[in-house]
Parts: C-alpha cells; sequence; structure tokens
C-alpha cells in the first residue's frame, strides 16, 4: 500500500534525455533513481533543480510507460533558466504527483475533443497518448490545437501521425515556411469540429482562450459540466499551505488542476 506522506518528500531523478521543442521550451525525459512515478493524466509534479529552486509541471507522458516520464519547461523565470540549461545525466529532484486528473470515468465510450492553445498542449499529450494506447475507451476522438507559428508548434510530428486515430487540425496564427496545417486564431477554427451535444470537451491553453471558445461551444449545447479544463497558477507548494493558487474559494493545486467548467464558471477569479 503505498504512503500518501511520500509524496510530499523529495525524490531524486535523473535526466534520460533533454531535447529542445522550440526556442525557448525544453522537454525533460526524467527516471527517477527509485521506483517509478505512478500518477494519473492531468496531474502535476514539482520539479526540482538543486540550488535554484522548484517550479510545477505537468507530466506529458502516459501512466502506460513505467521506465521514464516526460515534461515540458518553457524559460521564463530564473528556476526555469536553470531547467532548460539541463542535459542527459544531470541529476533534479521531483515531489508529487499532486492534483486532480481528467474525469476518464466521464470520458469513457463518449466523443470527446481536446482543444489546445501554446503550451497547453504539453498536458495534453498524456490524454492524446492515452487515447493512441486505448482506441476504444472513446466513441470518437479529436483534436484541434492552435499556436502563434510553425516554430511554436510543439509535437508536430506525433501530432500529425495522431490522424490514424484521431481527427486533427492544427491551426497557426501567421503560416511561415512550409506548412502544412490549419492558418488563423484556433477560435476561428471550432465550428470544424464535429460537435455533439453530448461530447465531452477537455482544454487548455491561455486564459483568453476559454473565454471565447467556451460560448462557441456553448452554442451547441453542451453542458458545463461536459467541459474540463486546466488552470495554471503560481503553484509553490504544491499541497495547499503556500495560498499562491487560490481563486474563491478554490486550491489550484488541491481542487485541479483540471476542473470542470460547472465548478468554476461563477468564479469571476478562475479564468
Amino acid at each position: 500500500m503505498t504512503c500518501k506522506t511520500c509524496n510530499y518528500k523529495l525524490k531524486e531523478a535523473t535526466i534520460i534525455k533533454a531535447e529542445n521543442l522550440c526556442r525557448d521550451i525544453l522537454a525533460l525525459r526524467i527516471k527517477l533513481d527509485k521506483d517509478s512515478l505512478i500518477f494519473k493524466p492531468g496531474q502535476f509534479i514539482m520539479l526540482s533543480i538543486f540550488g535554484y529552486g522548484e517550479v510545477p509541471v505537468a507530466v506529458t507522458t502516459t501512466p502506460d510507460i513505467k521506465d521514464y516520464f516526460e515534461v515540458a519547461v518553457r524559460n521564463v523565470g530564473t528556476v526555469t533558466r536553470a531547467i532548460n540549461r539541463l542535459k542527459a545525466r544531470d541529476k533534479v529532484g521531483i515531489r508529487g504527483p499532486y492534483g486532480n486528473g481528467y474525469d476518464f470515468k466521464d470520458m469513457h465510450d463518449k466523443d470527446v475533443a481536446v482543444i489546445a492553445g501554446g503550451l497547453g498542449i504539453a498536458p495534453l499529450r498524456s490524454l492524446i497518448e492515452y487515447a493512441k494506447n486505448h482506441p476504444k475507451a472513446f466513441k470518437s476522438f479529436q483534436i484541434l490545437y492552435g499556436a502563434k507559428n510553425p516554430g511554436e508548434v510543439l509535437y508536430d510530428e506525433e501530432l500529425f501521425a495522431c490522424e490514424k486515430f484521431a481527427r486533427t487540425m492544427l491551426t497557426v496564427d501567421e503560416a511561415q515556411g512550409h506548412w502544412h496545417g490549419e492558418t488563423g486564431l484556433i477560435t476561428k477554427h471550432v465550428d470544424k469540429l464535429r460537435i455533439t451535444p453530448e461530447m465531452r470537451v477537455i482544454m487548455c491553453g491561455p486564459p483568453v482562450m476559454y473565454k471565447f471558445i467556451i460560448p462557441e461551444i456553448e452554442k451547441y449545447g453542451i453542458p458545463d459540466e461536459h467541459i474540463q479544463i486546466l488552470l495554471e497558477r503560481r503553484m509553490k507548494c504544491g499541497i495547499g499551505k503556500c495560498q499562491h493558487c487560490t481563486f474563491g474559494d478554490k486550491y489550484v493545486c488541491l481542487d485541479g488542476p483540471v476542473f470542470k467548467y460547472s465548478e468554476i464558471k461563477n468564479n469571476m477569479e478562475a479564468i
């Protein structure tokens, strides 16, 4: 039986692979020095770099993989800048996993649409991988992903390959070079999804994306409880003690990061 307090302890881990996804985002493949990371898609971990601090990051791989897990980190500050200098065989610390994950029970045998903007595709990657590995879990699966330009599209080869099991649309605000996807803001492509009133929609991206896309989705009669969104906040502890991630009566680290829209719709601080 797993001890719950073990999640509060820092576990040593080793970088197996470090790869730049774009100019300011680094993907890390990590292996715990002891045991395996047991998590649910949608949960996050606290990633530490010794001498600098720690940051919350989503696990981007599926729990089906036992030997390692992956994360994606944007270079935006002192800690993340240090993380973006990591290379294979470097040591890091891991706490977690924390928070809740996607409501798979609610999505089972349903039409599912995944909508992501920018780095928001990273936390959804584990769900997409799950759909690939368990094709009978959902009635149908669709992916809509938008980025600023082709150079900022993450996991592009993987996503184009998803067409084998999912209806996939990738769009960029401004097309450059030999771009093979759609063009224009992601909000302009929502109506291209095959939306049904019973569909489950899972989203991750900047708050402004939610403000524009949710009203478009609701036009099709999808109930608020069938929409799951991931919220990002400046989480410091991951365990509900520091108060950095609170909004109203909710904690992103404890009650999220995955929320049903019906839970937070009337919370003015949510998005």
